[in-house]
């Protein structure tokens, strides 16, 4: 599942990637671009010459939509939902994959031995200090709690009623699954987060940063109230 917003370009040199890795790992499985709501670039047409699946959007054009999105259309028993930008090596997957069966949740982390960031300081240090307030504040047992690259159990996924609407989804979806389950196995693997290959990255660094206390309130709700439905 690759949520993109404008990354016809990028897609077109991943497209061919993503076949290549998912054939030498499994016989079965799909490709899924999920597009704004109505085309703003060549991705419709990437999508048809790379044989991928095409999807747009619905209730809007924010990150959440995608997910949102993504989570309903998807029909694998796995799921791996990676950025559309490059900045996720296609390669990887074959390392989520052989993990598997050892976790119920297997996220390539920055930031266990042998991970690193190639994005430049001042965004290092953001994610390293939203990471560690979220890990500390939420009771998380896991070091990279924003990479949104992971793969799922497509079951657990589907059960999820998601309602954030930004990037914060992905903890969102972090803070529901462990929270929702007893025994919940998260496994990280050492990932190297590349630069993104074209085009420009669609976070607001300000809003980011201004917002993300508004975040972690919601997410503490969020594990409150997943706990009392577990219960």
């Amino acid at each position: 599942m690759l949520p993109a917003y404008e990354e016809a370009a990028n897609l077109d040199v991943l497209l061919p990637q993503l076949h290549a890795v998912a054939k030498s790992l499994t016989a079965s499985y799909e490709i899924v671009v999920v597009d704004t709501e109505s085309p703003r670039d060549a991705t419709p047409d990437v999508c048809r010459k790379h044989a991928a699946r095409y999807i747009a959007r619905r209730e809007g054009n924010l990150y959440g939509h995608a997910i949102r999105t993504a989570v309903a259309e998807a029909r694998g028993k796995f799921i791996v939902f990676m950025d559309a930008d490059g900045s996720h090596n296609p390669n990887f997957i074959s390392s989520l994959w052989q993990h598997r069966n050892e976790a119920d949740l297997v996220i390539a982390s920055r930031y266990v031995r042998g991970g690193k960031t190639e994005n430049p300081a001042v965004l290092i240090f953001m994610s390293l200090t939203v990471n560690y307030v979220f890990r500390f504040f939420l009771g998380l047992n896991c070091l990279d709690v924003s990479n949104s690259f992971r793969l799922y159990r497509g079951d657990d996924l589907r059960a999820l009623r998601l309602g954030c609407n930004h990037f914060d989804i992905v903890e969102e979806i972090l803070v529901k699954l462990v929270f929702a389950h007893k025994n919940y196995r998260v496994k990280e693997v050492p990932f190297v987060f590349e630069k993104r290959k074209a085009g420009k990255t669609k976070r607001n660094l300000l809003l980011f940063a201004l917002g993300y206390v508004v975040t972690l309130l919601r997410l503490l709700k969020l594990k409150y109230e997943a706990r009392r439905e577990a219960r």
